[in-house]
């Protein structure tokens, strides 16, 4: 006798259906687990919200009983450090935070105080032209200095600038590398400045005529980097950046050079996002702000976020074939 369409819509609801989602939520999330090999579970993850929401139990389970509980705990550990949790961090908003440099008798005069524009705290750094006829200004600024033991690796700089140039004229007319603007090097300032490494504006020689062409440049003596362009820029113009260091093993290259990405936004609109040039696999021994020929630069929002140098990092520079 047949089954009345009533009766057999009912048997159906009653039914256990098979739906691999929610077979994530009780009891059978072990033998699921157990049963499918690594690889698969993480695609189900991708595949399904409810897996997801229960992959750290079950891996959490899964290394408790095949006994790499404590490496697990490990590597998570050090995840979340490479977010940045457990980084120090360093303000420049205030003068007081640093400490003054003078110049030396044939550079031009220099001066730092702090102003407030549109509402904002800033720096600003005012350097005349030194009085040698091909001197420069690399003594005089502010600088931040960190204990060379302590084996640092700067994570993230940030921090906003203007600048204005006294001379443009001059500054256009002279050789490639002889004027620049508001400078953030890093150290270490005790050694040649051929040792140095940072952001820079320099005037575009190329066109003696137009004095309004500028450029942010990377310089990097140190891997013969005589200056990666990263954008061109305008006085009066406030620019944010970011300069984040890759030190992971994956950001090594034949040379041992530390990958940094430099992204820079203008108040103009103008930007240039995830640059990646190449620097020094240096310590952070000390950092700085200054203007190496005439020019008033305003800095803002410094933050210098930095750490212990881990194994993960690798070595700290070309000459030390050993990891910490």
């Amino acid at each position: 006798m047949a089954q009345a369409p009533g009766k057999r819509t009912a048997a159906a609801i009653a039914a256990p259906s098979l739906d691999l989602s929610r077979m994530w939520q009780g009891d059978l999330a072990e033998p699921l687990a157990a049963f499918l090999p690594l690889n698969s579970i993480g695609v189900v993850g991708k595949l399904s919200r409810r897996c997801r929401d229960r992959m750290p139990v079950v891996f959490f389970n899964l290394a408790r009983k095949h006994g790499t509980l404590r490496a697990s705990m490990t590597g998570f550990v050090d995840a979340i450090r490479a977010t940045g949790r457990d980084d120090s961090r360093w303000s420049g908003e205030a003068l007081e935070s640093w400490a003054r440099r003078g110049p030396n008798e044939r550079e031009g005069s220099f001066t730092a105080g702090e102003v407030t524009i549109d509402g904002s705290n800033c720096i600003k750094i005012l350097t005349s032209a030194p009085s040698a006829s091909l001197g420069h200004n690399i003594q005089g600024g502010l600088m931040k200095e960190f204990d060379v033991a302590e084996k640092l690796c700067a994570r993230q700089v940030k921090y906003r600038f203007c600048f204005r140039d006294l001379d443009p004229g001059l500054s256009h007319s002279g050789e490639q590398y002889e004027h620049g603007f508001a400078f953030f090097t890093f150290g270490p300032f005790a050694q040649a400045l051929q040792q140095q490494r940072g952001l820079l504006v320099e005037p575009v020689i190329e066109h003696p005529v137009d004095t309004a062409a500028y450029q942010l440049t990377w310089w990097d003596q140190g891997v013969m980097d005589d200056g990666s362009v990263i954008m061109r820029v305008t006085q009066g113009t406030w620019y944010d950046v970011t300069m984040t260091f890759d030190w992971s093993s994956e950001a090594y290259d034949p040379d041992c050079e530390l990958a940094v990405h430099i992204s820079v936004t203008g108040e103009d609109g103008s930007s240039r996002q995830r640059m990646r040039i190449r620097s020094s696999r240096v310590p952070l021994t000390s950092f700085g702000v200054y203007n190496y020929s005439a020019s008033v630069s305003h800095y803002s929002a410094i933050s210098v976020r930095y750490s212990k140098h881990t194994p993960h990092d690798g070595i700290l520079d070309p000459n030390d074939d050993t990891e910490v």
